[in-house]
């Protein structure tokens, strides 16, 4: 039997991860058939700390660990896309940067993951919300094919076999980071009106 590849190794080891990220009760309704005005801008909204404070760490430590790495922001949009909405953006805490290359990896996979979800998403709201809601954030810059097969060659040139449990432990900091973020959103409320 072939050892797996990192990608399908940690697609595994994060199944569950993902699940809880996917179904948290702030994001569901982004691809239910009556999705509303209402909860687009809630679901933006919650979103907003876990993406901004991972693109933040993952910016400072790329640069610390000296990685070539394009990172795609998309901070901007979707505060653009919460404003529009006549919202204002919830304070982003701030996550510690990666602290190897292989932890780095691993964040990156969450983050550039949510793009890959982003396209779905996109689809969807625009099926039934037609254009009475902003979706730069879920639009501006789609991960490609071509992208994710990149991401996945710099993955594995970074990171061999022995780094494997490193980049696993970045990826579930992130996710973490995001499920920690969608609660703390939650129990809070949403922002004021601007």
């Amino acid at each position: 039997m072939s050892k797996p590849t990192l990608s399908e190794w940690l697609k595994r080891e994060t199944r569950a991860d993902h699940h809880r990220v996917d179904q948290h009760h702030a994001l569901k309704p982004l691809l239910r058939r009556e999705l509303t005005v209402a909860e687009y801008t809630s679901a933006l909204s919650a979103l907003y700390a876990p993406i901004a404070s991972l693109e933040q760490a993952l910016s400072s430590g790329l640069q610390a660990h000296d990685m070539d790495y394009r990172l795609i922001h998309r901070e901007a949009l979707l505060k653009a896309d919460i404003h529009q909405l006549g919202r204002r953006a919830p304070s982003a805490p701030l996550t510690p940067p990666p602290t190897s290359v292989a932890d780095a990896v691993g964040m990156l996979y969450v983050l550039e993951g949510s793009r890959l979800g982003g396209k779905m998403i996109a689809r969807h709201v625009d099926s039934v919300l037609d254009d009475q809601v902003p979706l730069r954030f879920f639009t501006a810059h789609p991960l490609t094919t071509e992208e994710w097969a990149a991401f996945w060659h710099f993955a594995e040139y970074h990171c061999p076999r022995s780094t494997w449990p490193a980049v696993l432990a970045g990826a579930q900091q992130a996710f973490g980071h995001f499920t920690q973020g969608l609660a703390t959103f939650a129990s809070s409320g949403p922002v004021p009106r601007e």
